[in-house]
């Protein structure tokens, strides 16, 4: 099981490569509070790479999408958002956040190595 480990030094950027390591078929971005609900308007601020988190939060496989979004909020008030590959585009999992990292990663990869064979 990988372990994703985030602490105070933790820039935004490392985070999203960290992430993206640790799932290669999800990706991570992340928003400023304030710029979350501009995104209904079709804007958005996503947070620069270079700031640095606040506290430590460690992430495993085996946390839902839903729990990973939760923390980001409550703990750095950061809102976090989780695309998945789906052939050659990213797609929120917005309908499947009750789903683990690891069910997430896996189930895009399965999709990404079958599309176009249907």
């Amino acid at each position: 099981m990988q372990l994703l480990h985030i602490d105070e030094e933790t820039r935004i950027g490392k985070i999203k490569t960290d992430f993206n390591t640790c799932y290669p078929f999800l990706k991570i971005d992340f928003l400023k509070e304030s710029a979350a609900k501009k995104i209904r308007a079709g804007e958005s601020e996503k947070i620069n790479g270079y700031e640095k988190i606040a506290k430590s939060i460690d992430i495993n496989t085996q946390r839902t999408v839903a729990q990973l979004k939760k923390d980001f909020r409550d703990i750095f008030g950061l809102t976090a958002e989780v695309f998945r590959k789906s052939g050659s585009v990213w797609i929120e999992t917005s309908l499947t956040d009750d789903w683990t990292l690891e069910q997430q990663n896996r189930e895009a990869e399965y999709i990404s190595q079958h599309s176009g064979k249907y």
